[in-house]
This record gives C-alpha cells, sequence and structure tokens, in this order.
C-alpha cells in the first residue's frame, strides 16, 4: 500500500537579505499623485520637489518688540548724550506700514513687523525711555541690529523638500507660510490584508468560546498606515486553496500589494503555495528567525507577501518584506527599518539553534546616565505580549550564537505600531 505525504516541507531557505531584494528590484514606485489641500498633507509622501516661491520673511522685519530707527541718528547717543525721537507711528505684524519715518523721527515696532522705510534697525523697548511723544535713546544701533533680513530663512527658488520626504507638520507649516494652499503627495499603496485560517473570528463572542480573535490584522493595518500605505482589510478566508484564489481574482485588480497572514506554513492546509507552479519568482522559505516560513511571490505584477501567523514572525516579515516594499513604492530607500539608534545591549542571549539564520530579537530601550541600553524581551514567536512591551529590534547576523551584554548594537525601531 502507498502512502501519500500529507505535509510539504521547505526545502530550501533563501537569504533573506537576497530576498528582499529580488522582491524590491521586481517593482517601481507609484506614479500616480493627488493635490492635497496643505494641511492636509502631513505624513503624506512628496510627490516632486517643493520650490519656495518668495522668501521667507518677505520683507526686513523686527526680531523683537521695540523701535524703528535709522542707525546713523544715534551714532553718539550716550547717557551724556541722549538723543530724542519723535514717534510718528506703530509698525504691526501683517501689514505694512503706510508712513515713512525721517529725520528726527522713529516708530513703535512689534515683532514680526515689516520695518518702515527710512528704518535699518531696531532698538528694543528696554533700552528706551519714553517722555511724552519722544523716545529717549542713551546707546547707538547698528544697522539692521534685531531686523530678521528679507530672504534669511528661505529664498526664492530654494528647494525645500525633495521627492520622497515624509512631510512632518513642521514642513506643512513652512509650506503655507511661503502660500502654498495645496500640494501634490504620492497616492498612497493600497495594501490588501487578508487573514487565513478555519480558527480566526472577528466576533469577541464566538473567541469567548474558542474561535481566535483576528488581531493581527489590525497590527498589520496600522503598521501599514503609519509607512504611508492605504490598508484595506479583505476579511478573514478558511483554510481552503479555491475560496484564496477566488478572493485574490476578485480583488487584485484595486490593490498594490496583497499581505496574507498565516496559511504560509507548511500543513497540508496552507495556503502560501497557492501560485508556487505559475510563478518564477516564488520564495517560500527565508533565513529569519522568527519569520523562517514566511516569503513572496507576484500575482501579475503584485507583490504577494507571506507573513506568518506568529506574531514576532508576523512582525518581522513585515519588517523584512512588506515594509521596504512600501518604501520602494513610495520613493523612499527601501531599508527594513523607519529609524535606529545605537544602544548598549543589557544581558547576554544565546541562541540555541538557527545558528545560519538571522536572528530578530525585540528590545525594550532605557535611557540611563550613560546613554541608551537595551534589554532584550524574549520569549516564543506567539507571544503576544511581546511586542507591548518592545521598542524595537536588533539583529544577530547569521554565524552568531551569542550576543554579550556590553556591545552596542543599532537598535531597528518600526513605523508607529
Amino acid at each position: 500500500m502507498k502512502h501519500r505525504r500529507l505535509y510539504r516541507r521547505i526545502t530550501k531557505f533563501t537569504d533573506v537579505w537576497d530576498a528582499q531584494r529580488l522582491l524590491v528590484e521586481h517593482l517601481n514606485p507609484i506614479k500616480d499623485y493627488e493635490v492635497v489641500p496643505v494641511f492636509q498633507a502631513f505624513g503624506r509622501v512628496v510627490y516632486e520637489p517643493v520650490v519656495s516661491p518668495a522668501d521667507l520673511p518677505p520683507h526686513n522685519a523686527s526680531h523683537m518688540d521695540g523701535y524703528a530707527v535709522n542707525s546713523s541718528l544715534l551714532q553718539n547717543a550716550s547717557p551724556s548724550n541722549p538723543v530724542k525721537l519723535r514717534t510718528v507711528g506703530v509698525c504691526y505684524a501683517g501689514k505694512k506700514p503706510e508712513f515713512k519715518v525721517g529725520a528726527g523721527e522713529t516708530a513703535r515696532i512689534l515683532t514680526g513687523a515689516y520695518l518702515p522705510e527710512g528704518c535699518d534697525a531696531v532698538v528694543p523697548q528696554e533700552s528706551v525711555t519714553l517722555e511724552g511723544e519722544y523716545v529717549v535713546f542713551t546707546s547707538p544701533a547698528t544697522p539692521y541690529q534685531y531686523v530678521d533680513m528679507k530672504g534669511f530663512d528661505v529664498s526664492a527658488g530654494q528647494t525645500l523638500f525633495e521627492r520622497g520626504r515624509v512631510l512632518k507638520m513642521a514642513d506643512v507649516a513652512l509650506a503655507a507660510a511661503l502660500g502654498f494652499e495645496k500640494l501634490k503627495v504620492v497616492r498612497r499603496p493600497r495594501v490588501g490584508i487578508v487573514a487565513v485560517g478555519d480558527e480566526l473570528t472577528d466576533d469577541f463572542s464566538e473567541a469567548k468560546r474558542g474561535k481566535v480573535l483576528n488581531t493581527h490584522s489590525h497590527v498589520v493595518a496600522r503598521l501599514v498606515e503609519t509607512a504611508g500605505g492605504e490598508p484595506l482589510f479583505l476579511g478573514i478566508v478558511p483554510d481552503n486553496r479555491a475560496a484564496f484564489l477566488q478572493l485574490l481574482e476578485n480583488q487584485i485588480q484595486r490593490l498594490d500589494i496583497l499581505l496574507s497572514i498565516a496559511g504560509s506554513s507548511v500543513s497540508e492546509k496552507d495556503v502560501s503555495s497557492i501560485l508556487a507552479s505559475e510563478n518564477k519568482l516564488y520564495v517560500h522559505g527565508l533565513t529569519l528567525q522568527p519569520g523562517r516560513v514566511g516569503g513572496f511571490t507576484f500575482y501579475g505584477d503584485k507583490p504577494f507577501i507571506f507573513l506568518p501567523g506568529l506574531i514576532m514572525s508576523t512582525l518581522n516579515v513585515f519588517m523584512f518584506l512588506a515594509y521596504p516594499v512600501l518604501r520602494k513604492m513610495l520613493h523612499q530607500e527601501p531599508r527594513y527599518y523607519h529609524h535606529r539608534v545605537k544602544a548598549v545591549l543589557a544581558e547576554d542571549i544565546t541562541f540555541r539553534k538557527y545558528h545560519d539564520f538571522v536572528k530578530v530579537v525585540w528590545v525594550r530601550v532605557v535611557e540611563d546616565d550613560e546613554g541608551l541600553r537595551c534589554y532584550p524581551v524574549l520569549g516564543e514567536s506567539s507571544g503576544m505580549s511581546i511586542p507591548s512591551r518592545s521598542d524595537g529590534f536588533i539583529i544577530a547576523p547569521p554565524g552568531t550564537s551569542a550576543l554579550k551584554a556590553g556591545e552596542k548594537l543599532w537598535v531597528n525601531y518600526p513605523p508607529t505600531l
């Protein structure tokens, strides 16, 4: 009697860096853009270089509250030789003075106000005394003291933001101050998120009766959103290849990327191999721990990334494959971290297996008098509390059996979880 093998197994693990490079090389940045109101551009990616249309400030302006003067009138001013100038008006921010300041005159000026014609300096209000309509000066003034010169901050024609920049709120405010009412930004990549498994549910009452709550989809959606993408929930599909293929055919046209959660392991039900025979570019199995059963393929020209079902594997494969894809599509360097810092490892870490893999350890970062220290948050790859207790992750390259306390390592931060 012949016995049929019920279980698949991964026979080849692809170097995770090679997999990342191969995936990214087959992608192009998004060519579409949107024009959005300037204050809605926060967090969006600049589509094309933004060039300043004007100087900032657009005129010589007072740096503080005081009196606008012609500095030549105060050359010989001193306590023993005070100079009295008559006040002829007040200069307010946002309104160009309609008067000129002549010989023997001064003008009250507020911070940010236009410097009136006939003046080249500002004397702080605490340095003068008042006598009716006259102001008494007892010290010299130098040309352009306490004056913000036209264009000192930004000059007309200056490039403000290069293509691919993620706009901070300070960037948005600067653009608005320079007169931009709208900005051109890259269209958000549309990322389909599908959870795979007969055991999953979105219903809390069913979860209380034994089903598994579909939490991972919400974690991945948050990562997609903070990475600049538009997450689209495609729901839960059972461990059924026909059902999964039907979902692919129905949804793929409106997506830029498809992420599946679970269904990438090696049981007879897993659906990750559904396109293996149809696509030469198929990777299943990575030299990444946790995350070794992750991978990717393409459905047409759309990347389809397999995120494993255990939470730490889900996060790691997202960071090493999906995140670089999102960055490439948004005209950014396709790296596997949002930002990173150097921190001293606080405790020894020993790796008992997968020595030839890239090992990922999530850590908590603490600042003390000596700088940043990182503490490993250890546990099984199914540990739901690990990401909650972590700030970022460190990696140990292939061939590493241990990391020693005292080593200074890069802590890689994800986009906000």
